[in-house]
């Protein structure tokens, strides 16, 4: 137990973190505030939140840890403190703002849950192909393209990301629970495909152990003995 605390307390950019949690609370609260003119700034929240639990996974000390006895399936286990805390701290402001989601804090909710699952699995996807710091790259992608898609909500009737208001749009509404479900389930799958994938490469990558027999008097060890 305490390994795991102090990897979690190491490893996880609580600061950043923090900031990630700060911003998206106070764009929230000019949400709840009003609404049918803020609602885009939704969007920018959903991004924040995409991109902090993609930083969650980064690590500094990649050629070290990468090299370690703990596994990535162990290390984005910890790491799941930190998008924990993006994934109530969510919850807490969808509830918050009940009467300014126009009654559909069950969608709004999938939004949030689903981005942040989403930047999980990117971050852990890059990491499982060796790559130190996805999250950074994929925050300064991750919010700009959400807050804009909310703001000028291109494809808005076939594709409503963020659908907006309650007069005459239920279908839209109906439509985003449908696209962000399966936006999820394909978030699954590809968390689920990286850690597989990495587990299997590092058994791969093992080395190979000399047969007892290289060692016997009767069979002295060459290297030519190794198997391929």
């Amino acid at each position: 137990m305490s390994d795991v605390l102090t990897y979690a307390a190491r490893a996880v950019p609580w600061w950043r973190l923090g900031m990630a949690v700060a911003l998206v609370v106070i764009i929230m609260e000019l949400v709840r505030w009003h609404p049918w003119s803020l609602w885009p700034l939704e969007g920018a929240a959903v991004g924040l939140l995409a991109g902090a639990a993609a930083w969650c996974v980064d690590e500094q000390s990649a050629t070290v840890v990468d090299a370690a006895p703990r596994g990535l399936g162990w290390r984005t286990g910890v790491r799941l403190t930190g998008v924990a805390v993006l994934a109530v701290t969510w919850a807490a402001l969808v509830a918050h703002a009940h009467q300014a989601v126009f009654g559909h804090a069950v969608t709004v909710l999938l939004h949030g849950w689903v981005a942040i699952l989403a930047g999980l699995a990117w971050g852990t996807w890059r990491r499982s192909r060796g790559e130190a710091m996805p999250g950074l790259a994929a925050a300064s992608v991750a919010v700009p393209l959400a807050t804009a898609w909310a703001l000028i909500r291109p494809w808005e009737h076939r594709v409503p990301l963020f659908p907006y208001g309650q007069y005459g749009v239920e279908s839209d509404w109906r439509t985003s629970t449908v696209i962000w479900s399966g936006l999820g389930v394909v978030a699954l799958g590809v968390l689920g495909a990286a850690l597989w994938g990495r587990a299997r490469w590092s058994v791969r990558r093992e080395p190979v152990r000399r047969s007892p027999v290289h060692d016997s008097p009767s069979h002295p060890y060459h290297p030519s003995l190794d198997p391929p």
